[in-house]
């Protein structure tokens, strides 16, 4: 690939959050995992890994609580604010339209924090942490450039965050993973076959 055609790739794409109904194939789900495994990540530490959601019952679940999640923070939003942030707050579950969720997940390596003790600033555990959210970014954009190039939508939602905790139960992460964002991806909604 040359630049022109990366810069095509990358120019044309756009986050999409309506999805046909049609399932993503194995093929097209390994694609997309294989690629953001290729990422860079910080520090010489590959502590990230993707996981692929496909259970229709599972999303429902998850939107469900990311739902609950922003109307009880409404509850203590201003009230001049509430009704922005109500709308702000609808794009966060809309991942429950796709037929496959990738969740990039990172597990904070606190190799300094330990090395430095006592020394170990604040600044150097959030460059830590900053390390692994970095390295899953790259990840992402790896899956986002990846649906593209294979006419599939997808979008980076992080906002569904706000209930992260229950996700990453809903997930059975171990303790110490966290996810870093939600991915949905499928066929856009106006294009039927990918």
């Amino acid at each position: 690939m040359d630049y022109c055609s990366l810069y095509t790739l990358c120019k044309s794409r756009k986050s999409i959050r309506d999805f046909a109904t049609t399932p993503l194939t194995h093929e097209q789900i390994q694609r997309l995992v294989d690629i953001g495994r290729t990422a860079p990540f910080a520090s010489g530490r590959k502590n990230w890994n993707i996981h692929v959601i496909t259970d229709r019952e599972k999303i429902d679940r998850m939107a469900s609580a990311v739902d609950q999640e922003s109307a009880q923070l409404k509850n203590y939003i201003l009230p001049e604010y509430a009704d922005k942030f109500g709308g702000y707050a609808n794009y966060f579950s809309l991942f429950k339209k796709a037929p496959a969720l990738f969740i990039p997940v990172f597990r904070v390596s606190p190799t300094l924090q330990i090395l430095l003790g006592n020394h170990c600033t604040p600044e150097m555990a959030t460059m830590e942490r900053d390390n692994m959210v970095k390295s899953i970014s790259c990840v992402a954009m790896l899956i986002l450039l990846g649906a593209q190039s294979m006419g599939l939508g997808a979008c980076y939602m992080t906002g569904g965050l706000v209930a992260g905790q229950k996700l990453q139960k809903m997930l059975e992460l171990p303790p110490g993973q966290e996810i870093g964002a939600i991915i949905p991806v499928g066929v856009p909604l106006n294009k039927r076959s990918a």
